[in-house]
């Protein structure tokens, strides 16, 4: 009965994987502004130029860096797209404008977890609704043929990227960690009880063994689950309040962790 009622109240308030669709009310080169419900700082997307009702073309990747709570208004920051790489291909040189259309959230129904073994895998990846999960059997093939047995943000992203995942949840430290796969930004943070089981490194995965480069970042083997992934989480987040905040709540004042912020007190 308590699994089942804590089953419940995770699942309440998770994030919306549906698309966020919405105009560009204005943009001042790399910045822009949209309005929309449900957005969260750090979410990822695109912007879609419609030449007419037949043609259109993704134009430049989005990122929401602030959002005004009241009136739902949020700055975002535009960048290259990236998601589609062909040389051979000329690539469209268009300047993004108002009345483009934004996408967030595109790709947040697929979703990799981190778990630190089997049955914690089981159990959080049955705990979240309306996720398809790409099984991290997947990923642990990538890394092997990128030779990382340590599995570097670079990885996340470029792995997410290809695959069309949107969503990367990691469990360290009894919370469930939910970022943005392409660019490392954390949306969420909730508790999550892992089983009490010795953890796999890198991560809980079928294959047996992570093929690793000669030299070179990423090519030693992780030693320790879950301090690995605290670390990445708070140095790709180093000015989010409230990740430092559930650091301090959980860690003492001396713990290196808390190095990698640069948050004003």
């Amino acid at each position: 009965m308590m699994r089942i009622l804590f089953l419940s109240l995770f699942c309440m308030g998770m994030i919306q994987a549906s698309p966020i669709s919405t105009p560009l009310l204005d943009t001042n080169e790399d910045r822009g502004t949209i309005q929309a419900s449900q957005l969260k700082v750090g979410m990822s997307g695109f912007i879609v130029r419609h030449f007419d009702d037949k043609h259109s073309s993704i134009i430049a990747n989005a990122r929401v860096s602030t959002i005004n709570a009241d009136t739902n208004r949020a700055q975002i920051d535009i960048s290259p797209y990236d998601g589609l790489r062909q040389n051979s291909l000329p690539s469209g040189k268009w300047t993004v404008k108002a009345n483009d259309e934004v996408v967030m959230a595109y790709d947040y129904e697929r979703a990799l977890l981190i778990a630190p073994n089997l049955d914690t895998y089981n159990t959080l990846s049955g705990s979240i609704p309306n996720v398809e999960w790409v099984h991290p059997d997947t990923y642990a093939t990538y890394l092997s043929h990128e030779g990382h047995p340590t599995p570097l943000v670079k990885d996340f992203h470029q792995f997410c990227t290809a695959n069309s995942i949107g969503l990367l949840y990691i469990q360290s430290a009894d919370t469930l960690f939910t970022l943005d796969c392409k660019n490392f930004a954390l949306l969420e943070t909730r508790p999550a009880l892992s089983e009490k089981k010795e953890p796999m490194t890198p991560f809980y995965t079928r294959v047996p063994a992570i093929r690793a480069n000669w030299f070179g970042e990423g090519s030693s083997r992780l030693k320790s689950y879950e301090p690995y992934y605290l670390e990445e989480i708070a140095l790709k987040n180093s000015k989010n309040k409230e990740l430092h905040t559930l650091y301090k709540a959980k860690f003492s004042e001396n713990s290196a962790l808390l190095r990698n912020f640069n948050v004003k007190e």
